[in-house]
């Protein structure tokens, strides 16, 4: 089953590339997914958990990375299984980055997916269209608010460190007590598991409103 995907960031190509490129930000920006071990520079085994209505699947399964640094197009490759469904899935995905609107990136994806098994009953083509597009939302939600917390580490630390006017590294001057700052916040964590089951509900009542919009419009 052949899925496709864009979405556009705020962020430059070259940001974005780098952050794709970095397997454990990705992966924890989605929802359900970790890496377990790297076994080579582009290899690595990682869990995929999920739920679909009454099944509960954690997917263990292998990952392998080609990157063109140059087109910043990268092919990902990976198959996994659960021993409790005897369900297995492997999957092949192509990404690239290009330049977006106002300095931004755009970037498309086109992925091949094939389930068999126990959960190969909920792989129709529109319920897995409808999970790869709120999938792809939780996903760009979560890494433009990771991307964003990176530059703004590297600006605090830029301005920690910027010479002043004499040369010297300035510091922030001392002052009086202004009492407790407000914490920053962290970036909302991905969930800790798929659950599909819960997409699938979404899904259906979306239908059955746009059904009846139809008849009484």
């Amino acid at each position: 089953m052949e899925l496709k995907k864009s979405f556009d960031t705020r962020f430059s190509p070259e940001q974005t590339w780098e952050g794709l490129s970095d397997i454990h930000l990705v992966a924890s920006c989605l929802p359900g997914a970790s890496i377990t071990e790297q076994i080579t520079a582009d290899e690595y085994k990682g869990k995929l958990s999920v739920k679909v209505g009454p099944l509960a699947a954690g997917f263990d399964g292998l990952i392998s990375i080609e990157r063109d640094a140059l087109e910043r197009v990268a092919l990902v490759t990976g198959k996994g299984a659960d021993a409790k469904s005897s369900s297995r899935v492997t999957a092949k995905m192509r990404y690239q980055v290009t330049p977006g609107v106002d300095g931004g990136a755009h970037v498309e994806i086109v992925s091949d997916i094939s389930l068999a098994g126990a959960l190969a009953q909920f792989g129709k083509a529109a319920v897995m269209q409808e999970i790869a597009n709120r999938m792809t939302n939780e996903f760009v939600r979560q890494f433009e608010s990771r991307l964003a917390e990176q530059e703004a580490v590297a600006a605090s630390a830029d301005t920690a460190q910027a010479p002043d006017a004499g040369g010297a590294t300035a510091t922030a001057p001392a002052g009086p007590d202004t009492g407790p700052r407000p914490p920053v916040a962290a970036p909302q964590s991905a969930p800790s598991q798929l659950d599909a089951g819960n997409l699938l509900w979404v899904i259906l009542k979306d239908r059955i409103a746009g059904f009846f919009k139809r008849i009484f419009k």
